[in-house]
């Protein structure tokens, strides 16, 4: 029963300190629901086993040409290899393919843009998941003439059918073309959205329709190209991830001598949760670690205050022991006190983080994967219970062990004013200031490194200005727009119609945005050269209108930009390809060779960035009815507020097919918002605990000098009674009290630069060990040191010498 005793009296020792009490409590709550809020969110995205059968065995497939691979380290799967591997392997006991993109839906309502999934029909069965109503797709129905059947998302079937029952088996018109609803999925199912490096279609947002993946005979025949879909598969029992890619290397081989291509091909499978979370794991684990940092101040910031009650209490201690108590129960008395204020302020904690992930979740960046699977379980509250204890014996066990050293003798002597206090426990509390502030450093340091490597990337050029330019995407039924005239035709009137409106500069269209990724990559070379085509540069392709990089504001370097009456023959190229192809030569009236057919270049586009925080690709523009696209961006520029021109770009559309809908309407400024998004996130988080890093150090800095102080009043009395300056008892006092802050910054410092190789793949354009970011860190902690310091030294410099001669 000693261990209640002591907890009881633990409890009353602190009701009869309420102040020191709810500062304890408060300080445990922040730091303790930070770290939960934060683990929170790496365990639902990382921790967390994936919601299908068995995922332990669920893997995804990539393939790797080592020619290319320092631009692009994996690559999606080409349809021909999908099907070999399908084929030829035994390791797995399915292989599914996926290719997202959008359907447009019509009927009823009014026509509505979704994100859709071609799949395998067997996808499901990969899975291991089962339809809630109706079923999943079978065996045959991704044939061609078979493929009329579509599986909807939970969420569809709510918004658009208003959670109908009997939509099981009937008919919608997706792209002009007509289905039959043969499932709804469940309400918790969530695709696995894939966040592989390398090059592919991006997957971010949830489907909402599933339809049979149907290659066609274009696709099939590209032997070493297209590499478009991702690949999914289950892994049969006992078989490692290591024999699976052992055996898709030999098929490669074989691969390779079939297609009679001098390449060098590879498979690569890995984890189907890495290949969700591999982009936002390293983010993640930083944000951890920089909020387990804080509740490490939070404990040495507690165990000073501990420290610093436990000598106030040496005479109580040291009048237990007389009385007989041992060592090791004033011990345990001491931790039990530390426990029960972490325990209460872990409480609180809990529901602190229970508001703090609420908010995360709601402002984390939409490609941050499983955010719907952060919600609290057993990890959590295991995790929040077993930081909660290690926090209490963090802070309590310095107190503790000065308690036990407590000398009856010379405690129960020194009752005077004159006590000085223990040497050791200054410092005790000097090292842990050091701690503090070493912990400061590295926290400060690596929220200065985000910070400035966000500012770079906001601030790079990014090869276009459209402050006031819009997009939103179109997408042509091929069912009614069978033909590229027809295609062609429509693009036509729908620029003549926008850019006739009120308000409306200019308009034009494109294949894919700037800052929204790459896609369609294809090998460039110059007639007459004989590389292969490996080793020839690539560029991304995009398909545009003669006025689009105009809208864009999109700099022509040199040359023309297109004109109505062009011929598919001639393209316009970025000023980074130029410079490859031909080194300090002009480019203008040279021939390219672009998917096989010569072209005549006719214009130098400035560079453009296809993501935000990475260098410029090369790019060719080539006229869009040279290929006629179903699926386009349209981008407007306005004289005003870009949002003023939406109306006008509906009526545009709606006087040509009112069963085409706009969709993801979006400002340019928006688009820049959401390809920084990660980075802001990580940049706001960071410096949150930064800051809060920084005040708990000043705190802890601040009350470590003034007890010293306090504790040393009459010394300082009698120095200046014997005739010593005021300045040379205040250099005295912040001298000592800067030591353990110099030491603190020193090691911090040293400690974030071999941090800094962990950070170097997360930040752009600054380095981990930027001269400026160090200094400025450096010069922010001493002067907050000093701050912290102005006070107890001007209090040290004002006593009464009469006073303290007095008291001795």
């Amino acid at each position: 029963m000693n261990w209640w005793n002591d907890l009881r009296y633990a409890a009353r020792t602190l009701r009869r300190e309420p102040a020191f009490a709810a500062v304890a409590i408060l300080t445990v709550a922040l730091g303790i629901g930070a770290n939960t809020a934060i683990f929170s969110i790496v365990n639902g995205v990382l921790l967390r086993p994936l919601p299908y059968a068995e995922p332990a065995r669920l893997v995804a497939l990539r393939e790797v040409v080592p020619s290319v691979a320092r631009s692009y380290p994996t690559l999606p799967v080409n349809a021909w290899h999908f099907l070999e591997w399908r084929k030829r392997t035994k390791s797995f006991e399915r292989l599914s393919v996926t290719d997202p993109g959008t359907v447009t839906l019509t009927g009823g309502r009014e026509p509505e843009q979704l994100d859709s999934m071609r799949v395998s029909a067997d996808m499901f069965q990969t899975l291991g998941v089962s339809a809630a109503m109706g079923r999943a797709f079978v065996e045959g129905e991704d044939l061609d003439g078979h493929d009329g059947v579509v599986v909807i998302s939970h969420g569809l079937w709510t918004r658009r059918f208003n959670g109908d029952a009997s939509v099981i088996g009937r008919g919608i018109r997706l792209n002009s073309r007509p289905f039959t609803v043969v499932g709804v999925l469940p309400a918790w199912f969530q695709f696995p959205t894939l966040s592989v490096l390398g090059v592919g279609k991006s997957n971010v947002a949830q489907p909402d329709v599933f339809l049979p993946m149907v290659f066609t005979k274009d696709e099939l025949g590209e032997l070493m190209g297209r590499f478009n879909y991702n690949v999914i598969a289950r892994l049969r029992p006992g078989v490692q991830p290591s024999q699976a890619n052992a055996e898709l290397n030999v098929v490669a081989r074989d691969l390779q001598k079939v297609a009679g291509e001098q390449i060098d091909l590879h498979a690569l499978v890995f984890p189907l949760l890495d290949s969700m979370v591999g982009k936002s794991k390293r983010g993640l684990m930083v944000l951890l670690g920089a909020v387990g940092a804080v509740l490490l101040i939070v404990c040495v910031n507690l165990a000073n205050l501990m420290l610093a009650r436990s000598e106030r209490r040496s005479r109580e201690a040291a009048i237990r022991t007389a009385l007989g108590a041992s060592r090791g129960r004033l011990m345990w008395q001491a931790i039990d006190e530390a426990l029960l204020l972490a325990a209460v302020g872990g409480v609180l904690g809990v529901g602190v983080a229970a508001g703090v992930v609420r908010l995360l979740v709601r402002i984390a960046p939409a490609d941050i994967p499983r955010l719907a699977d952060v919600t609290p379980d057993v990890r959590v509250f295991l995790f929040a219970f077993g930081i909660t204890a290690l926090t209490g014996l963090l802070f309590g066990l310095a107190p503790a062990w000065r308690t036990t050293r407590v000398d009856p003798h010379a405690s129960l002597k020194a009752g005077s004013r004159s006590a000085t206090g223990s040497v050791g426990g200054m410092r005790v509390r000097s090292m842990l200031v050091t701690a503090e502030v070493g912990l400061s450093a590295v926290l400060l340091v690596t929220a200065a490194l985000f910070m400035s490597s966000f500012l770079r990337v906001i601030r790079s050029e990014k090869g276009f200005r459209a402050p006031a330019a819009i997009s939103a995407d179109v997408q042509l039924p091929l069912a009614t727009y069978k033909t590229d005239e027809d295609r062609n035709q429509f693009y036509r009137r729908l620029l003549e119609r926008v850019s006739a409106q009120p308000g409306v500069l200019s308009a034009g269209i494109v294949t894919a945005l700037p800052l929204e990724g790459e896609t369609w990559i294809d090998d460039i070379s110059v007639p007459g050269e004989t590389r292969s085509d490996w080793s020839n540069p690539s560029a991304n392709v995009r398909f545009v209108s003669p006025d689009y990089l105009r809208t864009m504001g999109i700099p022509l370097r040199a040359g023309r930009t297109f004109r109505d009456s062009d011929s598919i023959d001639v393209v316009i190229v970025s000023e980074g390809l130029a410079g490859i192809l031909w080194p300090g030569q002009n480019a203008l009236g040279r021939k390219v060779s672009d998917g096989g057919r010569v072209r005549e270049v006719i214009g130098i586009a400035g560079d453009v960035r296809a993501e935000s925080d990475k260098p410029a690709v090369s790019m060719v523009y080539r006229v869009y009815w040279d290929w006629s696209p179903s699926h386009v961006k349209l981008v407007a520029r306005s004289a005003g507020d870009p949002r003023s021109i939406v109306g006008a770009m509906w009526a545009a559309v709606r006087g040509i097919d009112r069963d085409i809908p706009l969709a993801k309407i979006r400002t340019m400024s928006e688009v820049l918002d959401v390809s920084v998004a990660e980075r802001r996130f990580q940049v706001v988080l960071t410096a949150a605990f930064a800051a809060t890093a920084l005040l708990l150090a000043s705190l802890g800095i601040y009350g470590v000098v003034s007890y010293s102080v306090t504790r040393r009043i009459n010394e300082m009395g009698i120095r200046l009674a014997l005739g010593a300056q005021a300045s040379q008892v205040g250099l005295l006092v912040l001298r000592q009290a800067m030591m353990p802050v110099l030491a603190g910054l020193a090691i911090g410092l040293t400690a974030a630069v071999a941090f800094g190789r962990i950070l170097a793949s997360l930040l752009y354009g600054v380095s981990p060990r930027d001269p400026a970011t160090i200094g400025t860190v450096v010069a922010l902690l001493a002067f907050t040191g000093l701050a912290a310091c102005l006070v107890p030294v001007r209090r040290a410099v004002r006593v009464d010498p009469l006073t303290s001669l007095r008291d001795e």
